[in-house]
């Protein structure tokens, strides 16, 4: 699920500390964004550096009400980037990502700090790369940056070129809605002869005509089907009548793809703890505070389920998925010695063969994977799983398991656990909590969290551990590089 989606759809929702988990797209307005991009453009502009802000640029520097688009000059693009690390360097501010997201040299920088109620915020700077113009934008580089203006202490794009880009951009994401229409209409009517010239060069005398036919319909359907049509013409004019376009797009879609394997940009997640210590509650706050920092997320409980449940693979007519959680996970007896060695084998092949597909790929794809209980949980409570297996044989497979990014054990009184969930005993939850704690030394990345204190603090606790890990795993692959 994208994460915007999500922010679109969720509402906040009060727990026992009253914090709410609604996503909080309050640092937008952040005094710190406009501290971070006017320090940014004063470095930009002290050093002559050849750049533009492509759109979206009206409430700039103070507002930034999705990401910053950019246009970088070839000279200036390691100029840039240094200018992003020494900014965040000096406010304090960690940039945890660097995405290598389209060809040839396209790199989306998150830069994440705290906002003014202490909830994390990010600065998302798109900084655009493409001399030779073979990027879905089809503009040259050099083109963008031709006869750039100055707005409000940083550098815009010409008329004709903007119009033009903004038009390229909305045909290829098939969105064309009322305020790009305005936005495109405001331009044309402050350089009409510039912007409708350029317009002709880039989509021809058909494109032009359809470009016509787009604005003078009313009909959205029509317009979508204009849309659509700019679309063909461009796919006509700079993919099958450029031959060579389309090799040397390949050739950097190759590199881009093998860098983004050696260098997952995602981050794996796991959330340890018995019943009642606040897995799936945490979860719910981190995925939406912490979102904005990946391009995805993906929610996992317990194993990675690329093998079905064991009574659906045996009795596939009969099984059905459970309405409710189970509430009583110890109430179930073990079904016997060999039945449990069987059924942990087919958990633990889950496990080795779900990795690559499940967790790793969405990874690789910059997602942020949370997962609860994960493996450890046999460890810890296989009564749960209904498991009548020796104590060393899942500490032998784990060593099989491959691990996540990051382990958080949320340990803390067994009197707060029972308290919240009583399904389970209190010598029991105290028993988990001795496991649990001797996990550390037998699991790397491994951290502990007091439940015992508010939400608000365990879950700015993980926060800053997260945003630490990304930042630290950044600078060293910068260093590398």
């Amino acid at each position: 699920m994208n994460i915007h989606e999500i922010a679109k759809k969720a509402v906040a929702m009060p727990d026992r500390s009253g914090f709410s988990s609604a996503p909080n797209v309050s640092f937008r307005h952040s005094n710190n964004v406009g501290i971070f991009l006017k320090s940014f453009f004063e470095k930009l502009n002290r050093r002559r550096a050849r750049y533009c802000v492509l759109h979206g640029y009206e409430g700039l520097p103070d507002y930034a009400p999705s990401d910053v688009d950019m246009a970088v000059a070839s000279e200036h693009l390691q100029l840039a980037e240094d200018m992003i690390f020494e900014t965040a360097r000096n406010l304090e501010f960690r940039v945890v990502q660097k995405l290598y997201y389209d060809i040839p040299r396209c790199f989306y920088y998150v830069v994440a700090f705290r906002d003014e109620n202490g909830h994390p915020g990010v600065i998302q700077i798109d900084i655009l790369n493409d001399d030779p113009g073979i990027g879905r934008y089809l503009l040259p580089t050099e083109t963008l940056l031709t006869r750039t203006r100055e707005f409000k202490g940083f550098r815009i794009p010409s008329s004709p070129v903007e119009a033009c880009y903004l038009l390229i951009k909305k045909i290829v994401k098939g969105v064309w809605l009322p305020e790009h229409e305005k936005k495109f209409r405001i331009i044309l009517r402050d350089d009409s002869p510039a912007a409708r010239a350029f317009m002709k060069q880039i989509f021809g005398n058909n494109g032009m005509t359809v470009i016509d036919k787009l604005l003078d319909e009313t009909d959205r359907k029509r317009k979508n089907f204009f849309l659509q049509e700019l679309r063909r013409i461009l796919f006509l004019r700079y993919t099958l009548l450029k031959p060579r376009r389309t090799i040397v797009q390949a050739i950097w879609l190759v590199k881009r793809i093998l860098e983004r394997l050696a260098e997952p940009t995602g981050l794996v997640v796991v959330l340890v703890a018995p019943d009642g210590g606040g897995k799936s509650t945490i979860a719910d706050h981190l995925l939406q505070r912490l979102g904005f920092a990946f391009r995805n997320i993906t929610r996992m409980h317990w194993r990675p389920y690329l093998l079905p449940p064991p009574r659906k693979l045996l009795r596939p007519g009969t099984w059905h998925e459970p309405e409710t959680p189970n509430h009583t996970p110890h109430d179930s007896q073990a079904n016997g010695k060999l039945n449990s060695l069987i059924r942990f084998g087919y958990y633990a092949m889950d496990y080795l063969m779900g990795f690559l597909p499940k967790i790793l790929w969405p990874k690789i794809r910059t997602h942020l994977v949370m997962i609860e209980r994960y493996y450890y949980d046999f460890l810890i409570d296989r009564k749960r799983y209904r498991l009548d297996i020796p104590d060393f044989l899942p500490e032998l497979v784990m060593h099989l398991i491959p691990h996540p990014d990051l382990i958080f054990l949320l340990s803390g009184s067994p009197e707060t656990i029972h308290a919240r969930k009583q399904e389970i005993s209190l010598d029991e939850i105290s028993r988990q909590l001795v496991v649990i704690e001797s996990l550390a030394v037998r699991i790397p990345n491994a951290h502990f969290i007091d439940i015992d204190q508010p939400l608000e603090s365990e879950v700015t606790q993980i926060e800053d551990i997260i945003l630490k890990t990304l930042q630290s795993r950044l600078l060293k692959q910068r260093g590398h590089r």
